[in-house]
């Protein structure tokens, strides 16, 4: 008996050494846990007071999340997630990808009603990672910076890999329209609000999300990416715990 709850200590100490993600001295305003998302499901997270997110080219705010279990895809975009004015302004901003066999991972970012023009469109930017492996995790960084929208990514624990892909737009901002809703293993393009299951969906594990009111800065962004990747002692811990049930299983 004692060796079956000493397991269950020791990997339950393993796990919660690599839960979620973090940065310290910086709260999130808005948090996410680990969803499995199997290419035709998705789900919400709703945006509100008392933290509102805003659109206005005076504000800034950063989306960060880890995303591993990436599935191959066909030739098309599907999509990670989309953000969302539930109002007039519906389609923001999209993350999307496309995944070969091969292991070539190409990320695609763009948006809608650049300039307040609720009809217009970006083009669907883009930045390809070659040998990319489905079981290592992705952290991507979402950057609104009074109007100026970047994207930024790290691979696995490996900082040097920390990548911004560019910037998508100078005039993203909306007048004084909020962010009303995100939404996950999504990309829409019809302008309408996207519900469950519609649009056209991506096959993910969605790690950990956090959206903070601020711009992360590189050394932020690279902690974040590390706290949301198991250390190896703390998977180890976690896989001695369920050896050790294992190996009482089989003796019984």
């Amino acid at each position: 008996m004692k060796t079956k709850y000493l397991a269950l200590l020791i990997a339950a100490i393993g796990g919660s050494l690599s839960f979620g993600a973090s940065i310290d001295g910086l709260d999130a305003a808005y948090s996410k846990a680990t969803t499995v998302y199997n290419g035709t499901s998705g789900d919400t997270l709703s945006v509100s007071s008392p933290t509102t997110i805003s659109l206005n080219n005076a504000y800034s705010w950063t989306m960060a999340f880890t995303i591993s279990g990436l599935g191959a895809t066909s030739n098309s975009d599907v999509g990670l997630l989309f953000t969302y004015n539930t109002g007039s302004y519906k389609n923001l901003e999209g993350l999307g990808f496309q995944l070969t066999e091969s292991g070539n991972l190409t990320l695609c970012a763009g948006g809608f009603a650049y300039g307040g023009n609720p009809a217009a469109s970006s083009p669907w930017k883009t930045q390809t990672f070659s040998g990319y492996s489905a079981s290592t995790p992705l952290t991507l960084f979402y950057t609104f910076n009074r109007g100026n929208v970047s994207i930024s990514a790290m691979l696995g624990d490996d900082t040097s890999t920390l990548t911004t892909l560019g910037d998508l737009s100078s005039s993203a901002a909306f007048s004084n329209q909020n962010m009303t809703q995100i939404n996950f293993s999504a990309k829409d393009t019809t302008g309408n609000t996207w519900s469950v299951p519609n649009g056209i969906t991506g096959e993910y594990t969605l790690n950990n999300f956090d959206l903070y009111t601020a711009v992360l800065t590189e050394e932020q962004m690279k902690a974040y990416a590390l706290s949301a990747v198991p250390e190896p002692a703390a998977a180890s811990l976690g896989l001695l715990g369920l050896g050790i049930l294992l190996m009482r299983r089989r003796r019984a």
